[in-house]
């Protein structure tokens, strides 16, 4: 028989036919009747009792709408004018910054003294249909250009356009890209996801190009400062986004325990430190350093180490054991995967590459995930930005699921060779493409998989360290992860 619906607290919510439409906070009643009547058997049934359900229908959360960025090219200090109101149309009060260095604000006025990292604290007081914000927190961008990855948060965001350089000379932009993001006045404005291209141009008769993405998947943009550094293996740090980074530098030379190096903890200066972890101060970069002394390890002689830094996807911190986790990333239209590495010199002279794992929420229900890998090769020391092409990954890890093809973590992924020479020209690149078109059915079930599943998990593992060349008596394998990493 036919139920029918009808509220019963049509100020906080209503109902049309089937559908409830939310209208504000508080208790939603919605009643259900059956009226009763004759069945397509003939069967007569009596009206059934009303019965009802009530839930709650919570206030929406505030947002700050303050710039994500401001682009500085004139001289310091400089104010910038904030908007008054959060995105519920609530005052918005600024509170001291965490960075008088970069910045410092009174009323909506924000005077700019440096090019860095700006944090803001604003509050507001609740209203009918948005929650109060009594400690939240806004970031804000500051550099000759605009930043370089924007999340939306599915609302436009802005950065603060300079109007003038540092000679005095006017500034103009120009959106080439207005699907994706316009100007207006001194604020770019983004609106979609995609590329966003602005031209700059001066009245000194210059001009360049400049580039924002906006909206990318983002697995991390910075790391938490609750937890600045650590000796050997931690699981204590969290990306700004709330996911768990675990770092593990360890060696057998080290002998101290199962994954422990040294258990001293000092400032991470001292050459006795020999496997430790450090966040920068801005929290933008995270060192993972694994340092053999010479009193420890002689080169030639038998050893096995590693380095790895492990970044779960935001507000994740592990699996779980008996089900697929459906917390993660959902890849869709991305194809590269995108992240800023460095090595160390002798890391580099010694031509040791970086595995890079995607583990999925995929698994076996019994304590096995999903993983697809790929073979990162490094073209030259210190920090390099990589685009890697999901396509490269192949499936290393099926947990004895069906119809998934795998290849072999040691004997496949793990031999792609090297596609750069000494001077980082990526003159082998043509063995490095037909080495991965070998494991074409694998990466299949891989970019299957990748659409199906989620990203819980992005490793970075450097699963053969530097064994030979040495500086100040230190044999080093260091990795450090800085800025952004997300897929595009």
């Amino acid at each position: 028989m036919p139920v029918s619906f009808r509220t019963g607290t049509p100020t906080t919510c209503t109902v049309a036919d089937k559908q409830v439409t939310l209208v504000a906070a508080g208790d939603c009643l919605v009643i259900a009747s059956q009226p009763g009547g004759v069945g397509s058997d003939g069967t007569v049934w009596a009206a059934a009792d009303d019965t009802s359900q009530v839930f709650v229908v919570l206030k929406h959360a505030q947002r700050p709408l303050v710039p994500v960025g401001i682009v500085l090219r004139g001289a310091v200090p400089a104010n910038i004018t904030l908007p008054d109101k959060t995105d519920a149309g609530m005052p918005a009060t600024y509170t001291a910054t965490k960075t008088p260095d970069v910045c410092t604000v009174s009323g909506t006025t924000l005077k700019v003294l440096q090019q860095g990292f700006c944090t803001l604290g604003v509050t507001a007081a609740e209203n009918d249909s948005y929650a109060a914000m009594p400690e939240g927190q806004a970031f804000i961008e500051i550099g000759a250009l605009p930043p370089a990855v924007v999340p939306l948060g599915g609302a436009t965001q802005t950065v603060v356009l300079g109007s003038v350089d540092a000679n005095g000379n006017a500034l103009t932009y120009a959106s080439t890209t207005p699907t994706v993001c316009t100007v207006a006045g001194n604020e770019l404005r983004l609106t979609a996801k995609g590329s966003c291209a602005v031209t700059l141009s001066s009245a000194a008769g210059t001009s360049e190009k400049l580039e924002v993405l906006a909206d990318p998947l983002l697995v991390s943009s910075g790391f938490a400062l609750e937890t600045r550094s650590s000796v050997g293996w931690t699981d204590s740090y969290r990306t700004w986004q709330g996911g768990r980074v675990t770092v593990n530098p360890w060696s057998s030379t080290l002998a101290a325990g199962w994954e422990r190096c040294n258990a001293k903890a000092d400032n991470g200066d001292s050459i006795d430190n020999w496997c430790y972890s450090k966040i920068a101060d801005d929290g933008l970069s995270l060192l993972s350093a694994l340092r053999l002394p010479e009193s420890k390890w002689t080169p030639g002689n038998w050893q096995y180490g590693f380095n790895r830094i492990d970044i779960f996807s935001p507000w994740t911190i592990g699996f779980k054991t008996d089900d697929d986790t459906l917390s993660g990333l959902k890849v869709t239209n991305e194809k590269t995967l995108n992240f800023t590495l460095g090595v160390n010199a002798d890391l580099y002279a010694a031509a040791k590459p970086i595995v890079v794992h995607l583990d999925l929420g995929k698994s076996n229900k019994n304590n096995c995930n999903v993983a697809l890998s790929t073979l990162v090769w490094v073209p030259k020391a210190g920090m390099v930005s990589y685009a890697v092409p999901l396509d490269n990954f192949a499936v290393t890890e099926s947990c004895g699921l069906p119809d998934i093809t795998k290849a072999s973590l040691d004997d496949d992924v793990r031999k792609l060779p090297n596609p750069y020479d000494s001077t980082g020209a990526p003159v082998n690149e043509a063995a490095f493409k037909a080495a991965l078109d070998k494991l074409g059915a694998s990466r299949a079930s891989a970019a299957t998989l990748l659409k199906s599943s989620t990203v819980v998990r992005t490793r970075f593992w450097l699963m053969d360290i530097n064994e030979n060349n040495k500086t100040d008596g230190i044999t080093a394998s260091d990795l450090t992860l800085k800025g952004l990493i997300y897929f595009q």
